[in-house]
């Protein structure tokens, strides 16, 4: 019905726009004819005694008639006639594989369309989608990329569905999966197999294409056992079955069964360009089971497949030929043969680069390209010239395994600003982790070797890309929203649609029909591929992506600047054997090296097991591991700050689960004692906000708990006295709903919360805080989640003071910390935030929270009124000895930005920019002099380049 529909609504506009002279009628006929012996062709495959012979005899007669019809009509004034001719022949040369005179047609189909208007942008959209699908099937990914999202702004100004639609949300999930955006990828490829209907031509074999596609995405996810599942369901269909089968044995591969893999393998048989990937991944296999010389002799099939081919000189499956070829010899010990073949992968993963010398990489990154890929080559590449540095013992090779790093760095962080979402850029750290130690120990060698300090700061700027960089880029992200006044519902739509998702997420948390919950699912995909357009949109607001790219990380100077004169910025790094300690002051940058081994890790996990233990009737017995880890942790850094009294603390990984403070030197002194301590997750959160919110001084306290608890929750007796002095909105017992902390929260200054929490490490979106029990109300709507904190707007707010249980503890995610209920609120735009790294005493917290705010409210910055108010509760006579060991105190810990600083990055780089202008204003103004006295000499033009 849908083509029928078609073919009458060209005819009627074909009639409308021509004039009827006796040629133009002639041509019309030809035309209808054309028209008629198409989808005459196109309902054969639908049918069930499908003639594949009579179909391609059918498809040749239209396709000749229309091609005698463009020379005639195109120069003629009939544009309409030859639009439409252009466009069904592009269709059937695509079908006839002739993709080069195809896209040449769909080309000229865009070009006719600007002259005219009186013709539907709809029948704008299939040129656009498959002059998208020739450039990807090329390799040209930036410009497969316009044309999809040129089709998908097409797709958005009609609500019904579109002929052909579904091959969009597929193309386009093909460029996501290209680029290491599984996710995306795959709620693209789910989309398209729901509009995908079954009376669409070849509507069998797209079905399977895109379940292929969803696998591999889940394949690319870890989740091979989904993965596998699909493609062993796809095999009775017997289409495509080569495909399916090199697929499982590659799910086979990546569960480390080789052998198995191999069996799978050997039932293909190609006979297109698909060898190139098998025998690659039979080289890998090999590779993996030490049959060095069959992976050699598959790698050598795959370059002569791809020669044979005559395949265009750059694509994936050729980069990655070489890369594995490289690996080859890396085991072989022969790293420069590796480097030249790291080095042509790199050509094949990045379009616009060509550059065949080994000791040079990209520097600068745009467009589409396989990232993931070159980002592993790159790293393979620096790990090659480290390698070789150990046999030539050159300066030279370290420096160049250094620069490799560098661009594989520059790399992820770019490509971390081009994905949208959180999950995307956590799974892109996940492999960036894996080599994160790497450029940081080279260069800590190249110092040790040249005792040049340049190689500390590049110690450090790899330290911090290593840091929080989600977590950091959310922040820049909202202040730069915060900054634009002028599309401010753009960012509102964002927010409810971010809303959106986290509703429904919490809301299949807690069903169990499968059903239901598969309606969810959908809506919840739906909703993310929205979310994805409308950042596309975003990110084209004038100025924005410059904004969002710009570098987040301050230099070491900088942050000296940032320190108070007897402050030192303390950042951890671990790795499996080795932990470094960087250490900057206001006139210094040093650093330590320890060595570590299990019974490090083993010592924090023992002593963070004693610190959670609060209970009044057992003895603290975290004495020993406090000071075993401070002979580790601090005392290998004192020499680097004298005079020092205020650390600032960045942690790594296991870390996290540390509150320094606690930590005791050998004659039982906490670090408590001589330091006043402060934690952050980057220096790229260093800015300094709080200035700017000094002037909101309203407080929100809550206590949903104070008189009374549920099954579920218990009493918080002394909860009641942490916020009854407070002066502000105090919301104690069933005044303290979520509701009203919704209404309230972001227009207050300070947030108190003494109420209990539900941490959950293995799925930290279901981490929650509670807020007082309404009857009849689901928890959804009593509890507040953690991805609900993120959607607030917390950028008024200078501190949240959270002495509920746990809320500084989460999962652990390498290189981004701990994914706390604390670290959600700094998410959230508040930059201080004072949290509880395990389940405290009610008492002992209300205790230390009073004394808190007697010195807080007294003018002291929140690290030094936390640090009083814990020593006041260690010397106090009114607490029993046996209350005052660190499992009573140290749960409450500082996290953010010291309150003292008076210039921020943000500052420091408009001193910058404003003196660049001046010099640029003064030596126009010098010039414009001079010429004025010459009057003589003709006048120049001088133009300012910032």
């Amino acid at each position: 019905m849908r083509v029928v529909l078609l073919l009458l609504i060209t005819s009627l506009l074909i009639a409308l726009v021509f004039s009827q002279s006796v040629s133009e009628k002639k041509y019309l006929q030809d035309y209808t004819t054309a028209d008629k012996l198409f989808h005459q062709a196109e309902k054969l495959s639908i049918q069930k005694n499908y003639d594949e012979a009579l179909e391609e005899k059918l498809n040749r007669q239209s396709l000749n008639i229309f091609q005698n019809i463009i020379p005639k009509v195109k120069n003629g004034g009939n544009d309409s006639l030859a639009f439409f001719c252009h466009l069904k022949a592009g269709i059937l040369l695509h079908y006839f594989d002739s993709a080069q005179l195809a896209k040449n047609n769909y080309l000229n189909t865009i070009a006719l369309k600007e002259k005219l208007p009186q013709i539907e942008d709809s029948f704008l959209f299939q040129p656009l989608l498959f002059t998208g699908r020739i450039y990807y099937s090329l390799n040209k990914y930036d410009s497969a990329y316009f044309y999809y999202k040129k089709a998908e702004k097409i797709k958005e100004k009609y609500k019904s569905t579109l002929n052909e639609e579904q091959r969009l949300y597929n193309g386009l999930g093909s460029m996501y999966f290209e680029t290491g955006n599984f996710k995306k990828a795959k709620n693209y490829f789910e989309k398209a197999i729901l509009l995908l209907s079954p009376n669409e031509p070849y509507y069998k074999d797209l079905f399977i294409t895109y379940k292929i596609n969803i696998a591999s995405s889940l394949v690319k996810l870890e989740q091979f056992k989904e993965a596998d599942s699909i493609y062993t369901s796809l095999l009775h269909y017997k289409i495509t079955t080569n495909e399916i089968l090199q697929s499982i044995g590659f799910v086979n591969f990546n569960l480390r069964k080789a052998e198995k893999a191999i069996e799978y393998f050997r039932k293909i048989d190609h006979k297109n360009s698909s060898n190139i990937l098998l025998y690659n991944q039979f080289g890998r296999a090999y590779m993996s089971i030490g049959k060095i010389d069959s992976a050699k002799k598959y790698y050598n099939l795959a370059i002569t497949e791809n020669e044979k081919w005559n395949i265009s000189k750059k694509n994936t499956p050729h980069g990655l030929t070489f890369q594995y070829v490289a690996d080859k010899f890396i085991i072989e010990n022969k790293y420069k043969d590796a480097l030249d073949n790291y080095q042509k992968a790199i050509v094949q993963f990045y379009q616009d680069y060509n550059e065949p010398d080994i000791y040079k990489n990209p520097k600068i990154f745009s467009g589409v390209f396989s990232y993931i890929n070159l980002f592993n080559t790159l790293t393979s590449k620096a790990d090659a010239f480290e390698k070789l540095y150990k046999q030539d013992k050159k300066q030279s090779s370290l420096d160049a395994a250094l620069n490799a790093y560098h661009s594989a760095f520059s790399l992820a962080d770019y490509v971390e600003k081009t994905y949208d979402s959180d999950e995307a850029r956590l799974f892109l750290n996940k492999i960036k982790y894996k080599v994160h130690d790497k450029p940081i120990h080279i260069s800590l060698q190249l110092y040790e070797l040249t005792k040049n300090k340049s190689y500390l700061e590049e110690a450090y700027n790899f330290d911090q890309q290593n840091k929080a960089s989600v977590l950091s880029l959310n922040v820049q992200e909202s202040a730069i929203k915060n900054q634009s006044k002028n599309n401010v519902g753009l960012f509102e739509k964002e927010t409810s649609i971010k809303t959106n998702i986290t509703r429904l997420s919490l809301k299949a948390s807690q069903i169990n029909d499968s059903s239901q919950l598969q309606t969810i699912k959908t809506d919840i995909r739906d909703y993310e591929i929205e979310l994805g357009k409308l950042q596309d949109k975003i990110n084209e607001l004038p100025g924005y992506k410059v904004k969002k790219f710009a570098k987040s990380i301050p230099s070491v100077a900088q942050v000296q600047k940032l320190l108070s004169k007897k402050t030192a910025l303390l950042s951890y790094h671990l790795s499996e054997n080795e932990m470094v300690i960087l250490c900057i002051t206001p006139n210094d940058l040093s650093y330590t090296k320890q060595v570590i081994d299990s019974t490090f890790f083993i010592a924090i996990k023992s002593f963070k097991t004693s610190l959670n233990n609060y209970k009044r009737e057992e003895k603290y017995d975290g004495t020993a591991m406090s000071k075993k880890l401070y002979k580790t942790i601090i005392s290998t850094i004192l020499s680097k700050m004298q005079d020092v009294e205020n650390l600032l603390i960045i942690l790594d990984d296991e870390l996290n689960n540390l509150p320094f403070e606690a930590l005791s030197d050998e004659n039982g002194n906490f670090v408590l004692d001589k330091y006043k301590v402060q934690y952050q997750y980057s220096t790229a959160l260093l800015r300094n906000d709080i200035k700017s919110n000094a002037k909101n001084k309203t407080t929100l306290a809550m206590a949903p708990f104070a008189s009374k608890g549920t099954e579920e929750f218990t009493k918080l007796q002394y909860s009641k006295n942490e916020i009854e002095n407070l002066q502000g909105n105090i919301l104690m017992d069933s005044a303290a709903t979520k509701k009203n902390f919704l209404a309230l929260a972001e227009k207050a200054g300070i947030l108190h919360l003494a109420t209990h929490t539900i941490v959950n490490d293995t799925i930290p979106e279901k981490s929650l805080i509670a807020f007082y029990p309404f009857t009849g109300l689901s928890a959804t709507e009593n509890n507040l989640y953690v991805e609900e904190i993120y959607n607030l707007k917390l950028d008024a707010t200078k501190l949240v003071i959270l002495s509920a249980c746990e809320t500084g503890s989460g999962q652990l995610a390498k290189g981004e910390g701990l994914m706390s209920l604390a670290r959600a609120f700094t998410y959230a735009g508040c930059p201080n935030i004072i949290g509880s790294l395990w389940k405290a005493d009610d008492k002992s917290t209300a205790w230390i929270m009073q004394r808190f705010y007697k010195y807080y409210n007294d003018g002291k910055d929140a690290a030094t009124a936390l640090q009083r108010a814990k020593l006041d509760y260690i010397k106090s006579s009114e607490i029993e000895k046996r209350f005052k060991s660190p499992n009573y105190w140290a749960h409450l810990v500082l996290t953010g930005v010291p309150e003292n600083n008076t210039i921020s990055v943000v500052w420091l780089w408009a001193v910058g920019i404003i003196s660049i202008v001046s010099l640029g204003i003064f030596y126009y103004l010098k010039m414009g002099s001079e010429n004025t006295a010459h009057k003589g000499k003709k006048k120049k033009k001088y133009i300012v380049v910032l």
